[in-house]
């Protein structure tokens, strides 16, 4: 038998684009159940409102082509998330995944009442209204409805939110999703319960059933109980069987670099033998091969492993990985093999603000940097009193911060005589420099303030440079589990920043805008005439604005 023959079969039948199907079938149902949602929250302006608002829905959803494009995502989702479950390790499986598969598995047996109320009853000449939906579930299956809206819900914005995570205007968007994940259920919760109370209020009784009618249902339910205990059953053969063959087919031997040597199952992936053996090893996505967190580099013969699958191939041509990278999650190794984890873990423990794990790994975004440094610092370390110069500069990082945070910046670095701060993190790029651009006035401001405060203990009045510009930036939480993690910005646009800093001595002025961040903040600022700054590698140089004798306006 060769070495190729006694790779998993997963690679000789997986679907051509599998994850991009189930992803899809997923979106097409999450969007279903908020149109459902959506729907159910009506109810709090009656009955009457719902129904009417139901008509959209169902001529949307109950078309020829609503309702092939619903089961057909159905079916081909649970099939191929069903299929994934049979092909994962379910040791040290990360509780975010276990909770998605759980609610996963129960929400079919939850489905199953509420189709039967509604679709089934409809086959046999019975009313599909909210009003007569509403007196049928409000004789006792109330409560398995609220579940069933719960589990769907959850289930679906934990899927979608392993995707959205990674993208670049997440972050921007991130606050808002988080209300609406909270908000939505919760209306359709209290418009559930205000229709079903206006309906019962009415006294209205359920329609009577016929006796082959009662039956033909009750035989329905039987035979979709069966049929999800099959499948069930089905899926844990499968998971025990692919168990036995995997202890069967032998073990290999996996030595991580700085974490020892582990024997596993041959056709194991490297993510799971890290999770099997607590191995601290990051994976953004959940190990579905949408992101390149895990990769690791192949520290043996990298040619004596399984090719790479079209997916894993493409993300690592995306982040032009040299040969022996792999992806943890995809990578099944058939032989001993020996590999390094490329990203570190980040602890639980480390400080950061919320939101801040979308940085965890990096990410490009649009920001304005400002920085801002004491002019002559060290001449003034020679003659200052060491107990001033200490008082002075805690008050000045203090003024200088706080005129940051005030206008949204996030202090990025501190330094004995200065600090740099990002703008636009948290909204559009060109509120970012206009927010910069203020907070520069308010610098300036304060260094007046601090050079009365001070001025008998100073033998030389504080001034300061001030630099901004704008542009793209890699932004990412950088530091350690002792001393704490902080969100800088990386790149071009803070060292042309800086360089802006460092030509306000030259130009005699106390703040240099480029002409990127000027047109990005939509103000009036005057110009630094004839006065340009050269930066080698650019292949223009940067026009110059200043705040002294400004008339900020707003030109929009």
């Amino acid at each position: 038998m060769s070495d190729t023959d006694t790779a998993p079969p997963r690679s000789k039948w997986r679907l051509p684009r599998e994850r991009e199907w189930r992803l899809w079938a997923g979106v097409v149902l999450f969007v279903f159940v908020v149109t459902h949602l959506l729907n159910h929250a009506i109810g709090v302006f009656g009955v009457r409102s719902m129904e009417a608002v139901q008509a959209w829905r169902v001529w949307a959803w109950q078309s020829q082509l609503g309702t092939g494009l619903l089961y057909g995502a159905f079916v081909i989702h649970a099939a191929l998330a069903l299929k994934r479950l049979t092909l994962r390790r379910i040791s040290r499986m990360p509780l975010e995944e276990v909770v998605q598969i759980a609610l996963g598995l129960t929400i079919p047996y939850l489905l199953i009442t509420h189709v039967v109320g509604t679709r089934l009853y409809s086959v046999y000449g019975y009313s599909e209204s909210y009003t007569d939906v509403l007196v049928r579930i409000w004789q006792g299956s109330e409560i398995k409805q609220v579940l069933l809206l719960l589990c769907a819900w959850t289930h679906g914005c934990i899927g979608i939110g392993q995707v959205l995570r990674g993208q670049r205007w997440y972050g921007r968007w991130r606050d808002l999703l988080v209300l609406g994940v909270g908000l939505l259920p919760a209306l359709a919760l209290a418009g559930f319960f205000a229709a079903g109370r206006e309906v019962e209020a009415t006294g209205k009784a359920p329609e009577a059933l016929s006796s082959d009618a009662a039956f033909a249902l009750m035989m329905s339910v039987e035979w979709l109980l069966v049929g999800l205990a099959v499948a069930i059953a089905v899926v844990a053969f499968v998971i025990i069987l692919r168990i036995l063959l995997r202890l069967r087919s032998g073990s290999i031997t996996v030595r991580y670099i700085g974490h020892g040597t582990f024997r596993i199952p041959r056709g194991t992936t490297i993510l799971e033998a890290s999770r099997a053996n607590a191995i601290p090893h990051p994976a953004q996505c959940g190990g579905r091969g949408r992101c390149s967190t895990c990769r690791v580099a192949v520290t043996s013969d990298p040619s004596s492993l399984p090719a790479a699958l079209p997916g894993e191939r493409a993300m690592l041509e995306r982040i032009s990985a040299p040969s022996n990278v792999r992806l943890a999650c995809q990578l099944r190794p058939d032989r001993d093999v020996s590999v390094q984890i490329l990203l570190p873990i980040v602890p639980s423990g480390m400080r950061g603000r919320p939101g801040d794990d979308i940085y965890r790994w990096g990410a490009e975004r649009e920001v304005t940097a400002l920085f801002v440094d004491i002019r002559a610092f060290n001449a003034m370390t020679r003659v200052q009193i060491p107990y001033d110069l200490v008082l002075l500069m805690n008050r000045f990082i203090q003024e200088m911060a706080q005129a940051a945070e005030a206008h949204g910046g996030r202090v990025d670095t501190f330094a004995a005589d200065g600090l740099i701060a990002i703008f636009g993190l948290a909204g559009e790029a060109g509120n970012g420099a206009a927010s910069a651009i203020r907070s520069a006035r308010d610098m300036l401001k304060s260094v007046e303030g601090l050079n009365l405060e001070f001025g008998a203990a100073l033998t030389l009045p504080l001034r300061v440079g001030i630099g901004i510009h704008s542009g793209p930036a890699v932004i990412a939480r950088i530091g350690d589990a002792e001393r704490g993690m902080r969100l800088v910005a990386l790149g071009d646009t803070v060292s042309i920043a800086g360089r802006l800093e460092a030509a306000t001595k030259d130009y005699l002025t106390d703040c240099l805008i480029s002409e990127e961040a000027v047109y990005r903040s939509g103000l009036t600022l005057p110009r630094q005439s004839g006065k340009n700054l050269h930066i080698v590698g650019r292949d223009k140089p940067i026009l110059l604005y200043s705040l002294e004798g400004e008339q900020a306006a707003a030109t929009t």
